[in-house]
This record gives structure tokens, C-alpha cells and sequence, in this order.
């Protein structure tokens, strides 16, 4: 076994995860001087602005402006309606993971229901018992 000294040769080791100092980033230097160029952007950033294009779509006869990815929506709609397998299975996944995004939803949630029915159901049988008692009880003369 090797014994390493503590001297100032063993300071510039040269090795795994120890360039020479010569190719060291120098401190205060950036090791990417230029940068990323002004202007270019990320793919993000291209994908939304291509799908917030408005493009021209005829629609009973008349013509609008909408959104692409609106476009791209309503036709995956279309196709789903047509009983295509894929696109049924793609805009039930959407709508599962993108549904409580919106402020209103297609169908209420079973919770939501539950409690309502709930109230209903309690209104509906305090009201009965409410009127057999009036109607039951003997006046006190």
C-alpha cells in the first residue's frame, strides 16, 4: 500500500475528478462565456406558441378563429363520437387528468351527489314526520 504525503506535490495530483490546473475553470469565469443565444428558444416554449395559433375553421358555414389545439380537441372529439377505439381511450385519459382543472365539470362527482341526494333525502323525511305530528296531536282544550 502506498502512503500518500501530505506535501505540496500531493496537492496538485492530477486524477479522477482532478483536471490540471491549467484547464480549471478560473474563479469569477463562467465556463460557458457566451452563453445561450438571445432570441432561441426552448421546444416548450415553440409547441405552445403552435398551438395557440389561432387558425381559420369553417363551422356550419361560417368561418372563425380558434386556437389549434382547440381544433385538435374537437376533432379528437369528432372522432370519439365516430366510435374510433383510440381516440374514445385518449379523451377519456384527458378528460380524467384535466376535468377538475375547469371550472365546470361534465359530470359531478359521486361524492358531490352523494351529499346532495343526502340532503335531499333528510328534507324530505323531516317534512313528513313534521306534518304527521301536527296532524296527530289533540288539541288541548
Amino acid at each position: 500500500m502506498r502512503s500518500r504525503k501530505t506535501s505540496a506535490s500531493s496537492k496538485s495530483h492530477v486524477g479522477y475528478r482532478r483536471p490540471p490546473k491549467a484547464t480549471r475553470f478560473k474563479k469569477g469565469k463562467s465556463g460557458n462565456p457566451r452563453g445561450r443565444p438571445k432570441g432561441s428558444r426552448d421546444i416548450g416554449n415553440v409547441l405552445l406558441d403552435v398551438t395557440r395559433q389561432k387558425i381559420p375553421v369553417t363551422e356550419n358555414g361560417r368561418t372563425r378563429r380558434m386556437p389549434a389545439l382547440e381544433v385538435m380537441l374537437r376533432r379528437l372529439t369528432n372522432e370519439a363520437i365516430q366510435n374510433d377505439q383510440g381516440a374514445l381511450k385518449l379523451l377519456f385519459t384527458l378528460m380524467e387528468r384535466y376535468a377538475d382543472l375547469t371550472e365546470t365539470t361534465i359530470v359531478p362527482k359521486r361524492d358531490e351527489v352523494l351529499a346532495e341526494d343526502q340532503e335531499i333525502l333528510e328534507r324530505y323525511l323531516k317534512k313528513p314526520s313534521a306534518t304527521a305530528a301536527d296532524s296527530t296531536e289533540e288539541p288541548d282544550n
